[in-house]
C-alpha cells in the first residue's frame, strides 16, 4: 500500500480526533487530553485568538471554524502573536506530558500528537521564507573559515575534531572566529524565525563565541587532545548517546527548550548531566588515553556551551559541576607554552580569509 496514503489517512484520523475535541465531544476523552485540550483553549485565548478559528487556518480550512473577520485578516492578527502562542503551546504540553494525568503511554502520544497538528501547524503557516534559508546561510559563515562540520551544533567543538589538527587551519579558525560568530549573529538576527531554527540545529547565540574563545586560548592543549575528540572512550560515547536520545526526546514535546521554565528544567538537567557523565567516565578511566588537560578544557567547553539561564535553574549543580577545579588549568601550561601555537605569520590566506567573512557580513539578504 502506498505510504503516502497510509500518512494521508492517518493524518486524517489526527485531524477528526482534534475536531471533536474542539466541538465539545469530550466524553470519550481521558483528564489527559481533556486537560490539554484547556490548556490549548487558553493559550489561544491570553492572545486573544479563537481555538476553533486558529485550528481553521493551522488545517489550512479543513477544519474548525471560519472567522468572521476573515481568514486572511485573521491569520495576519494571529502571526503576529505566534511567538507567544508558541511558547505558551510548548510549555503546557510539555507540563501535561511529565504529568500524573497523562502516565499512560497513549494519552502522552495522544497530546504531543495534537500539539503538533495545533500548534506545529500553526508555526508552518507563519513560518517566514528566511526558515527554509537560515541554515545554508550559516553554514556559509563556517565555510569562509574552511569549516565545514557535519553537525553545526555548538557541541561539535567537544564531540568532534570540529577544527581539524592543522596548525595553519587552526590558526586561521582562531584568527577568525569572531567575524564567524559576528556572521552567524547577523544572519540569525535578520530572520524573525531564527529562535526555532537555531534551536534545531543546537545553536545558541554567544556560546558558539564562548566555546571558541576556550578552544582558541589552550590551542597546544586542542592538538594534543584530537584522538580523544575522534575516538573517545566507549563511556564517553555512551555519554552522549544518552544526550542525544534525551535531547530528542525533549525537542519533540520543545522544539525551543529554552522558552518556558519546564522545559529549560529539563533541557539544563540533561547537559549537566552529561557534563557530569563525561567527567565520571574519564576518571574511572584513570585519564589512561586522555590527560588531564585535555579533559578539563572540554569540560570548560561544555559548560560554557550551556545557557547562563541553567546557573539560575539548578545553581549548586551548575557550581559544583562546572567548578574551575574541574578545568585542570594547572596542568595545560606544557601544552599552550609551545611556540606553535602563536608562532604563524599573517599570511595572505588568513585576510583572504578576513575579507570574503566581511563581505558575507555585509552582503545584504
Amino acid at each position: 500500500m502506498d505510504k503516502g496514503f497510509i500518512i494521508s489517512v492517518g493524518v486524517a484520523l489526527l485531524l477528526v480526533s482534534l475536531a471533536s475535541l474542539t466541538s465539545g465531544q469530550t466524553q470519550s476523552q481521558s483528564l489527559c487530553q481533556q486537560a490539554w485540550l484547556r490548556s490549548a483553549t487558553a493559550c489561544a485565548q491570553n492572545a486573544s485568538l479563537n481555538l476553533n478559528n486558529l485550528w481553521y487556518i493551522a488545517s489550512n480550512g479543513t477544519e474548525g471554524s471560519a472567522p468572521a473577520e476573515g481568514a486572511s485578516s485573521f491569520k495576519a492578527r494571529a502571526c503576529v502573536v505566534r511567538p507567544q502562542v508558541d511558547v505558551c503551546g510548548q510549555a503546557v504540553t510539555q507540563s501535561l506530558y511529565n504529568s500524573t494525568r497523562c502516565f499512560t503511554q497513549v494519552d502522552r502520544q495522544t497530546i504531543l500528537s495534537q500539539s503538533k497538528a495545533l500548534f506545529g501547524a500553526f508555526y508552518d503557516t507563519c513560518a517566514q521564507p528566511c526558515r527554509y534559508t537560515l541554515e545554508k546561510e550559516i553554514r556559509q559563515c563556517y565555510n569562509y573559515v574552511n569549516l565545514s562540520p557535519t553537525q553545526l551544533s555548538d557541541m561539535a567543538l567537544v564531540r568532534t575534531a570540529a577544527i581539524g589538527e592543522n596548525p595553519d587551519i587552526i590558526y586561521q579558525f582562531c584568527l577568525n572566529r569572531d567575524a564567524v560568530a559576528q556572521c552567524i549573529r547577523q544572519k540569525a538576527l535578520a530572520c524573525p524565525d531564527s529562535a526555532r531554527v537555531l534551536s534545531e540545529l543546537g545553536i545558541q547565540l554567544g556560546a558558539f563565541e564562548r566555546g571558541a574563545e576556550v578552544l582558541c586560548r589552550n590551542q597546544g592543549v586542542y592538538r594534543a587532545g584530537v584522538h580523544c575528540l575522534r575516538n573517545p572512550i566507549p563511556e564517553v560515547r555512551m555519554c552522549f548517546q544518552t544526550m542525544d536520545t534525551n535531547m530528542q526526546q525533549l525537542m519533540l514535546i520543545a522544539p525551543q527548550p529554552t522558552a518556558d521554565r519546564n522545559s529549560l528544567y529539563r533541557f539544563c538537567n540533561i547537559r549537566l548531566e552529561h557534563v557530569e557523565c563525561e567527567q565520571s567516565a574519564w576518571a574511572r578511566h584513570q585519564y589512561k588515553t586522555c590527560q588531564r588537560a585535555v579533559t578539563g578544557m572540554r569540560t570548560e567547553i561544555e559548560c560554557e556551551l550551556i545557557p547562563k539561564q541553567c546557573m539560575n535553574v539548578f545553581p549548586n549543580v551548575y557550581s559544583r559541576i562546572c567548578s574551575n577545579m574541574n578545568y585542570y588549568y594547572e596542568t595545560r601550561g606544557r601544552y599552550n607554552s609551545a611556540p606553535s601555537d602563536q608562532g604563524f605569520p599573517w599570511s595572505l590566506t588568513a585576510l583572504a580569509v578576513v575579507q570574503a567573512v566581511r563581505q558575507l557580513i555585509g552582503h545584504r539578504l
